[in-house]
């Protein structure tokens, strides 16, 4: 496949609070996740509510690779939210732009 794209890196952001369901912060996978990205923050002194993660699709792909192999390992419950599929692009929609980006 031909790349057509002169971009080096592809960048995935959620607005502040898009991502967010009571169900889903409730349930032992969101509270695993939450411990591992806290503990990979306090390794690195970094006290911060703003996270990103990146490296090679590899990297990432074997990071969240592995936060699903524990969970299947030692059983961690995962409750699926199903709901609004809908796209968001942050160009789009300038009060939410303003608000994250400042």
């Amino acid at each position: 496949m031909e790349n057509n794209s002169n971009k080096d890196i592809a960048v995935f952001t959620f607005a502040r609070g898009s991502q967010l369901h009571s169900n889903i912060i409730e349930t032992d996978s969101y509270r695993f996740v939450s411990r591992i990205i806290n503990s990979m923050m306090a390794s690195n002194g970094v006290d911060t509510p703003k996270v990103g993660l990146g490296g090679t699709k590899e990297d990432v792909s074997c990071f969240i690779a592995g936060l699903i192999e524990y969970q299947l390992l030692y059983n961690v419950n995962i409750e699926y939210e199903i709901g609004d599929t809908s796209e968001f692009d942050p160009d789009l929609d300038s009060e939410v732009y303003d608000d994250e980006l400042g």
